[in-house]
Order: C-alpha cells, then structure tokens, then sequence
C-alpha cells in the first residue's frame, strides 16, 4: 500500500511530507482525503490491522474427467481403458495447473432413460503422497474401478474426480514411498512435452486400449471453423 502523486499533493497541502506525520493524522482526516484506503493506511501505519493476510490465494478446489460412452460398455476390460483415459487427462490437467491430488474419486453409471436398470456405483482413491503422475492414478484408478465394477449391467458413462488439490511446491513426500519421483516426473515431462508437439494422445499408456470403440461420438460436434485449416468452409468458384 503506497501513496500515490494526486494523493501526496493532497497530504502536502495539509503539510504532511513524512511516514510520520502520515502516521500521526487523524484517521478520519485521512478518510476524507484520500477515501476509506487513506483512513486503513494510518490505521495500519499504526500497527492496527485492517485487512486479512493471506499467505496463498484460493486454489483450485478439484479437477474432474467425466465421458459419455459411444456405446454400453459391458466388460471390466474396457471400463478400465475408459477410466485409465479419464486419470491420464486427469494427470495432465493437474501438472498444467501446477498441482498435485492427495484424494478423488471413480464412478460409473448406467442410463436409466433407454430402458436399462439403474446403477450407480463409485470407489474412493486414496495415495500415499500428493500425487500427479500418471501410471499412478492410472494404478489407482483402474483398481478402483474393478472394485466398483458390477457385473450385468450397461454403463453410459464413467469419470475420476480428484481433490484435495495442493500446490506441487507444497507436497511433502513420505517416507514410505516406493516411486522414484524423478523418474516417473522426467517421463511425465517427455509425455506432455510429445503430444503438445505432435498433438493429443501420440504417446499414451498402454492401459487406454488402441482405438477402443466406447470412445465418446463427436458425430453432432460443430465444426472448428476458426482453429482448424482442414475444416474451413468451401466456397465453389
């Protein structure tokens, strides 16, 4: 908090030049001078505190990677593609943003609008160390969902939420973890780094499945008018 030309020429015709004599001004006097931030100044100069400190700002709360599937998924082999899709979106999300999850969350439903029988049905994740690599969310994530898996039923959707989200400067690691960090973050980096080059999903786990059919339809999807060359109107001579 500083003070600014308009407002020191104010404060100097009223002869006060000097931390001071800013510090020994009527509050109120400095109200009607330099508005409610003039009056906070003295009061704070004065060692009274006016405004909360905050160490850090508010953070990002949760990241989720929610899909409809192009088709029922019926067999535990593809709902763990799908959610192994799901953690790697989800793991990029979380280095992008600088961030790391300490907990979260599979699920997986059905859709009860076309006839099928409801269910509904999720299993929490829980890491060891705040966490954004991807084979372990993957791990963690492929595993919840075997624990959440029900077997009978058609699937329309599935997703991972993450929360606890914590700063990666922040993230105090444990002593009992088995994961060479500087390993798997120099692998991570070399991902991100490949499919920024050459676009998304050129280098994926293995877990996602090659070209797996319950992948979402974008049949509806408009068009990309103005972020792609390929998909520019034509316009015939």
């Amino acid at each position: 908090m500083g003070v600014g030309a308009a407002a020191a020429a104010k404060l100097k015709a009223i002869r006060v030049e000097t931390v001071g004599q800013l510090r020994a001004l009527e509050p109120k006097r400095g109200r009607q001078l330099l508005t409610v931030v003039g009056e906070r100044m003295i009061h704070e100069l004065n060692g009274i505190s006016c405004l909360a400190l905050e160490s850090l700002p508010a953070g990002q709360k949760g990241i989720a990677v929610t899909r409809s599937f192009g088709r029922p998924v019926t067999s535990l082999v593809e709902m763990q593609q799908a959610v192994a899709a799901y953690a790697t979106r989800a793991a990029e999300k979380l280095r992008r943003h600088g961030l790391c999850a300490v907990q979260g969350l599979v699920f997986m439903h059905t859709n009860k609008f076309n006839g099928d029988t409801w269910s509904h049905t999720g299993q929490a994740l829980a890491f060891l160390e705040p966490t954004d690599d991807t084979l372990e969310l993957i791990a963690a994530a492929t595993e919840a969902a075997a624990s959440a898996w029900r077997s009978g039923y058609r699937y329309a959707k599935a997703g991972i939420m993450l929360t606890e989200l914590v700063p990666i400067m922040m993230v105090q690691t444990s002593l009992l973890a088995v994961i060479d960090r500087d390993e798997r973050a120099a692998l991570n980096i070399a991902m991100d780094a490949v499919n920024r080059r050459f676009g998304r999903n050129t280098l994926v786990p293995a877990a996602m499945g090659l070209k797996p059919s319950w992948s979402t339809k974008f049949d509806r999807k408009s068009r990309c008018f103005t972020t792609r060359w390929d998909e520019l109107p034509q316009v015939a001579a």
